[in-house]
């Protein structure tokens, strides 16, 4: 069994303000708290599902970032202890402000930002999170640490304990100073091994210099969990957004942010609309844990600005009367919006993935991604979906009305879609990760820390002279 301990910037749970639980007490699932949203959490709590008690040891640690209303450390009810700690408010803008730059450079080929001003907070934010490692090296035989927020926390670290860094956002370096570039690969190569999410991104790494061990897994989930609403959940939806039983819905899930696009997407829905006058287009979707505080001089968060500047387009669009927003919605909500939906629209530019569009295909959504998504990697044209270029609001009319216009060769593509998204399940993605796990525990043999044998060296593929490994 592997005594695992996990590091996120953000806290896995959402406290429910309407209970308090007692000290000591284990939290529970939609009672005390619900969980928090987005590509990481979700994927980190399928993996504990299908791995607790089977070959990781019961009760892992999870490492984050503090939110409000959670105590320094919760037992949850899913089986594991979440440990959290604060930065005070300066440092927290601060780092928050170098973060955010890093991810729009990420998302970005134009735009290659590294605010030195902003720096030392994101050192001392890795340092504590390092720390609080550190400090239980002896505890666990692995740390799990996920993405750029954490690039520092491998070589803080050190060889105190194995490593093991996911990265999922785009791998996209060339556009960085060569002193840039330099460091984030040193910063990376600092970790014992990297798992990137498609082949692209494992192949940037390596075109770019990156000299460590490295691993390409896509991104997962729990199939479990997506579940098929009602008839009435359908139409209590419908019903709840003014959105007559008739009319196709085009569904696009992100949030309220910049990097989403979700403009782009708005200038090809007014094409789509002089067509196809009874088409509604839903935005799913609120702010963030990480940004929530980040914004406008007088307090607005980044969603509330991004949120207001949409709307005063849909004004400007003439669309007020087709397009509709959720705000953050439930897992069952969300659901629900899928179950409702005749096709799935995924705009943003450029994403280190999109699982968003493999939830759209378990509910049998044909989908429409950016070439520069990495799950375009999965979709292939006309036949469970369709890859737009990059930014093109022209293309991304054209293939919505290809699919409103023709809802059988809709119906088809979702269904292969279906397919599609089993390579995205967490039943692949797990015994994988267990043999990068142990592989990267025996490096860490003198320590005296010795993992279970999985079989031959992940870390050595079949061609000379490589040091990584491919997706199974």
């Amino acid at each position: 069994m592997i005594r695992l301990c996990i590091n996120t910037q953000t806290p896995p749970i959402h406290p429910n303000p309407r209970v308090h639980a007692r000290p000591g007490a284990i939290w529970r699932l939609g009672r005390d708290y619900v969980p928090n949203v987005g590509g990481v959490v979700p994927m980190m709590r399928a993996l504990l599902r299908a791995s607790l008690g089977r070959w990781v040891a019961r009760s892992p640690r999870w490492v984050a970032l503090g939110a409000p209303g959670l105590p320094e450390e919760v037992r949850t009810d899913e089986g594991y202890l979440l440990e959290t700690f604060e930065l005070d408010p300066r440092a927290a803008a601060a780092y928050r402000r170098f973060k955010e730059a890093i991810w729009r450079s990420f998302h970005s080929p134009t735009v290659n930002e590294f605010p030195l001003a902003e720096y030392p907070a994101f050192v001392e934010y890795n340092y504590r999170a390092a720390a609080r490692l550190v400090r239980r090296a002896e505890e666990y035989d692995l740390f799990y640490v996920h993405d750029f927020q954490q690039l520092l926390v491998g070589g803080m670290v050190g060889s105190a304990a194995p490593a093991l860094l996911r990265w999922h956002i785009p791998v996209e370096l060339g556009g960085y100073p060569e002193p840039v570039r330099r460091f984030l690969i040193k910063a990376m190569e600092g970790f014992d091994a990297v798992v990137v999410s498609t082949r692209t991104s494992l192949e940037e790494l390596l075109h770019v210099g990156f000299h460590g061990r490295a691993f390409q897994i896509y991104p997962y989930l729990d199939p479990r969990t997506q579940t098929r609403p009602t008839a009435g959940a359908i139409a209590a939806f419908r019903e709840r957004l003014d959105i007559p039983p008739e009319a196709p819905i085009v569904l696009s899930v992100g949030r309220m942010d910049p990097v989403k696009r979700q403009d782009l997407l708005l200038e090809a829905f007014a094409t789509v609309r002089r067509r196809r006058p009874d088409a509604r287009l839903v935005l799913a979707g609120g702010g963030s844990f990480s940004t929530r505080d980040l914004g406008a001089p007088d307090g607005a968060s980044k969603a509330t600005v991004w949120r207001t500047a949409l709307e005063r387009q849909v004004r400007e669009l003439r669309l007020g009367d087709r397009v509709r927003f959720t705000d953050l919605i439930s897992d069952a909500e969300l659901q629900t919006a899928y179950g409702a939906a005749s096709l799935f629209v995924h705009p943003a530019p450029w994403e280190g993935f999109g699982l968003v569009a493999v939830e759209a295909w378990l509910h049998g959504l044909p989908v429409i991604v950016s070439r520069g998504a990495g799950v375009a990697e999965l979709v292939e044209d006309d036949v469970n979906g369709f890859a737009v270029p990059p930014g093109s609001a022209p293309a991304l009319a054209r293939r919505m009305l290809r699919l409103l216009d023709h809802p059988d060769a809709a119906e088809r593509m979702g269904e292969v879609g279906r397919l599609t998204a089993r390579r995205c399940d967490v039943a692949r993605a797990a015994p994988r990760l267990r043999e990068i796990f142990e592989h990267t525990i025996q490096l860490y043999e003198w320590r005296g820390v010795r993992a279970p044998t999985a079989g031959p060296d992940p870390f050595l593929d079949d061609r000379p002279g490589r040091r990584a490994g491919g997706a199974r």
